[in-house]
């Protein structure tokens, strides 16, 4: 799913080059041969870069090179997409900017002709790069709290202190199963960490309808 996604994403920023700085009409077809090239293609960079996992930098160095060196064809319409990976786009790449003769100035051209059009290697990146987890999806259980929601349990003492010491309810928690506050401690939960508790309440009723 992550590679599809991704596809999407690189699909998406290929067209906003070329329109933006080539042709405003121009976009894919849309039939799923497009999509299913730029996944291929994908898959063939990393041998290209010597890594094991591309990133999205590198994603989009590759692509706007190839977008600018076609740029005439593009405009004359005798330009098509499966140039991008051709085994002949992969050689010409290597040999501009990864071979001891290539010439990295190119970046140079590249990025004035990126920054007419009001683009940047930036703002490209941003719309391909990988959503980053929100770090509060890994606080809906913190098994460091259980010992201290376990004291008192179930007495108007413990509840001061798990809303004291702890993050609150939680739905994994085997100490807020046996609790009888819980609903209680829940609605108090709900109005210091919102946000956590959204991602909560989203296991409780997924676990609910299971």
């Amino acid at each position: 799913m992550e590679l599809q996604e991704r596809t999407v994403k690189v699909r998406q920023m290929i067209e906003t080059v070329v329109k933006r700085t080539i042709n405003p009409k121009w976009r894919f077809t849309q039939s799923g041969m497009a999509a299913l090239y730029i996944q291929n293609g994908l898959q063939l960079l990393p041998a290209l870069f010597g890594v094991s996992d591309i990133d999205d930098e590198r994603i989009v160095d590759y692509l706007v090179y190839q977008i600018y060196r076609y740029r005439t064809s593009i405009a004359n319409s005798s330009w098509q997409y499966t140039y991008l990976f051709s085994q002949a786009a992969l050689e010409k790449y290597r040999s501009q900017f990864l071979s001891a003769d290539g010439k990295a100035g190119m970046n140079y051209y590249i990025n004035q002709w990126l920054d007419e059009a009001e683009l940047s290697r930036g703002q490209l990146t941003l719309m391909i790069e990988k959503p980053k987890p929100d770090p509060l999806k890994k606080m809906v259980y913190l098994a460091s709290e259980e010992p201290i929601k376990k004291r008192f349990l179930n007495t108007d003492a413990g509840l001061a202190l798990c809303q004291r010491s702890t993050t609150g309810w939680s739905p994994l928690s085997e100490a807020c199963k046996q609790c009888d506050n819980w609903v209680e401690c829940g609605k108090m939960t709900a109005k210091k960490y919102p946000e956590l508790m959204r991602y909560r309440k989203e296991v409780y009723h997924g676990r609910k309808e299971k």
